[in-house]
């Protein structure tokens, strides 16, 4: 009985690493994303606010919209958390990708992480993990940030 046990505890794990990891052809990469939020992106701290993706090393990703959706985007608060999709649905490309992002608003440069897992479209199989800073103010009330980290698009590409 204690063979049996233990054979599936085995088996129970390895059948959670395998539904856990990325599929075989899947290969992560660096990845950066260079982008804009202020008035004139639609990013105003109400839910919903958006940014604008001006470079990425994913070609998908360019001039693409990053809407955030709450639950805390403005206030006094400690920290911004917030769902994310990005919306590259602009041209033939119509995919979007989702995920979560923490910025700590008390950091000293402004700092967080985002993550991403799916998407649509030419993002199906999108995987992102990647680290926020702050970068710098514009002009008109823009703020300017940068993502880096690594990413995957298995089942999608580009």
């Amino acid at each position: 009985m204690r063979s049996v046990r233990s054979l599936l505890a085995v088996t129970t794990t390895m059948l959670g690493f395998a539904v856990l990891a990325p599929p075989a052809s899947a290969a992560f990469v660096p990845f950066t994303v260079d982008k804009e939020c202020g008035p004139t992106t639609g990013f105003t701290g109400a839910i919903v606010s958006s940014c604008t993706i001006k470079k990425s090393s994913f070609s998908a990703l360019k001039n693409a919209k990053v809407n955030y959706y709450g639950p805390e985007l403005g206030g006094n608060g400690v920290f911004v958390s917030s769902t994310v999709v990005i919306d590259a649905t602009n041209g033939p490309r119509n995919s979007t990708a989702h995920g979560h992002c923490i910025v700590y608003r008390t950091a000293v440069p402004l700092a967080g992480i985002c993550t991403f897992n799916g998407g649509t479209g030419t993002l199906t199989g999108f995987q992102a993990v990647v680290k926020v800073t702050f970068t710098g103010a514009g002009s008109a009330g823009i703020g300017k940030f940068h993502w880096e980290g690594v990413e995957t698009h298995a089942f999608g590409g580009g």
